[in-house]
């Protein structure tokens, strides 16, 4: 048939008016159809998954790429870290389902996120449960600017109010009211 291959099944959904106008304001900026965005935002949205036992290098990469936040001591500590790594070693590592809340905002500017990640792990069948605070900003392409700006990071803790302070001075911060 002629035209465009389909990319998956079709699924019609009903948006608010004012939910329809601000997808068609970011798929302009993106310079996306409004259908490519919605699946780019969808994506976006899903969790990372990591499939049945975690690999060291997966576990390595998440935990050494992690950002120092402001309340060290009840960050992930280094004994925390060998029980991963070890078990992750041995193969017996693995992740449980897990919860995200995230908050998002975007102007013609960019676009803002700010995640509070739950995640559990079995550690040779001991859970072993770390809080991660994520934001991410990008910037889109202004006219005169040559490439948009993305940065984005996270930190994790073992303690979960101190992770919710973390989580409320960054919402504070990339996120205003």
């Amino acid at each position: 048939m002629p035209g465009r291959p389909a990319i998956g099944p079709k699924v019609p959904i009903n948006f608010p008016a004012g939910l329809l106008e601000d997808i068609e304001t970011g798929a302009s900026l993106a310079q996306l159809s409004r259908a490519a965005w919605i699946r780019h935002a969808a994506a976006r949205a899903l969790p990372e998954v990591f499939d049945g036992v975690l690999a060291p290098d997966d576990m390595f990469r998440f935990l050494n790429t992690a950002e120092r936040g402001t309340d060290p001591d009840h960050e992930v500590d280094d004994a925390t870290i060998r029980r991963l790594l070890t078990a992750a070693d041995h193969g017996t590592l693995t992740i449980q389902p897990f919860t995200t809340e995230a908050l998002a905002t975007q102007t013609p500017a960019g676009r803002s996120q700010l995640s509070f990640v739950t995640r559990s792990f079995l550690a040779d069948g001991a859970p072993v449960v770390l809080y991660q605070v994520a934001h991410g900003t990008i910037t889109y392409r202004q006219p005169g600017e040559h490439d948009p700006g993305h940065h984005g990071g996270y930190t994790l803790y073992l303690d979960q109010a101190a992770a919710r302070a973390w989580h409320q001075e960054l919402r504070e911060q990339f996120l205003p009211t």
